[in-house]
């Protein structure tokens, strides 16, 4: 886990100070944590510089994440801390099997495998802040034909798609008379109806950047153990008409939450490249076959990477419509843009663009995410 940056340090403490006292904080450190308070700050000084000091001395140890933990445990839903645990990968606990685990013979419980056990609740958050981010991509073509896809927003007025969904505003925007991307497109939480959602259309001049697909995408024939064309990320990412992630999403509209859950948000790229790995964790937030907006789950579904990183292959569900759509491992991490699916008969796996080749490629034209 990387280490606590300065403004971030700043929103614990804050969080730190608006809750506890000097004397309900050392009882925090105490039971929560089993640090003596005082052994980490001098006892003759004030209480703000005291929280400051003893979150330096958790963060310099490597233990500012048991700290934020802790302080959710007891304040679970403390908006700022949460986003601050979003943002280092803190919710997810995964447990595997070791020689020395304790096993309950007589209930027959024990780990089986290599699944993670998530938190309910951080679960539960967690996917609300990634859904609210996806749209269905709406390709109004000349003569009234239309073509589907999935973006989601990682700016606060723009989206992310693949390339070969935006190919003809790319190619031929001629042939184009209208780009939606349609947020909160969702079944409603009863289950009967389709809450229609915000379309939002593009600004002019939209389209940022790009990076075409690869012969490779084409075909699917090559493997992992290839060199993949550098240069070829199947990406795009174009500017919405406005400016939407501090505006009220779907639920909110209908009075379903509070105004303090309200804002829609964007989502980042993760501060540690993501690792894939043979038996990895991935999850997809998408618009499979152009309908309402849906999750597909893959614990140990990840099949692994080639070696420059150019390409992940998966085994979790993806319909047409769903190229576009962001990949997620167990941490809640945006890790890769899905593309593409074996063609074969009997598919075996799908694929995606690991997030770290984007942002190298957006970073070299001189587009930063954050």
């Amino acid at each position: 886990m990387r280490l606590l940056t300065g403004p971030e340090k700043g929103t614990l403490r804050k969080a730190i100070l608006d809750h506890y006292s000097v004397f309900t904080f050392q009882s925090f450190t105490d039971v929560r944590l089993d640090k003596a308070f005082f052994n980490f700050v001098p006892p003759v000084a004030p209480f703000d510089f005291q929280v400051l000091e003893f979150i330096n001395r958790m963060n310099a140890q490597g233990e500012h994440g048991g700290l934020i933990s802790a302080f959710l445990a007891e304040h679970p839903d403390h908006d700022a801390v949460l986003k601050l645990a979003f943002d280092l990968g803190i919710g997810a606990g995964l447990y595997a099997q070791t020689e020395t685990q304790k096993v309950d013979a007589g209930a027959l419980q024990n780990i089986v495998n290599n699944f993670p056990f998530l938190d309910v609740s951080v679960l539960l958050r967690q996917i609300s802040r990634i859904e609210r981010c996806v749209c269905r991509m709406e390709i109004r073509l000349a003569g009234d034909k239309m073509k589907w896809g999935t973006g989601f927003l990682v700016g606060p007025d723009l989206v992310m798609t693949n390339y070969h969904v935006l190919r003809e505003l790319i190619l031929q925007p001629d042939t184009v008379q209208e780009v939606i991307c349609r947020f909160d497109y969702n079944i409603t939480a009863e289950g009967d109806d389709i809450f229609q959602g915000r379309p939002v259309g593009l600004a002019p001049n939209s389209l940022l950047a790009y990076s075409p697909y690869s012969d490779f995408d084409l075909d699917m024939t090559a493997g992992l153990n290839v060199a993949w064309p550098a240069g070829h990320l199947d990406y795009a990412l174009v500017r919405l008409e406005q400016a939407i992630s501090d505006e009220p999403f779907g639920p909110y509209l209908k009075g379903e939450l509070p105004a303090s859950e309200a804002a829609r948000g964007y989502i980042r790229p993760p501060a540690v490249a993501p690792v894939f790995t043979d038996g990895g964790h991935l999850f997809i937030v998408q618009h499979p076959n152009k309908g309402p907006k849906k999750i597909a789950f893959g614990f140990g579904m990840v099949i692994g990477a080639d070696l420059d990183q150019q390409r992940v292959r998966y085994a979790v569900n993806t319909l047409k419509g769903s190229s576009g759509s962001p990949c997620f491992n167990e941490k809640y991490e945006w890790t890769a843009l899905h593309n593409a699916g074996d063609p074969d008969w009997n598919p075996q796996f799908n694929q995606g663009i690991p997030v770290t080749r984007i942002v190298e490629d957006l970073e070299n034209k001189g587009i930063t995410l954050n």
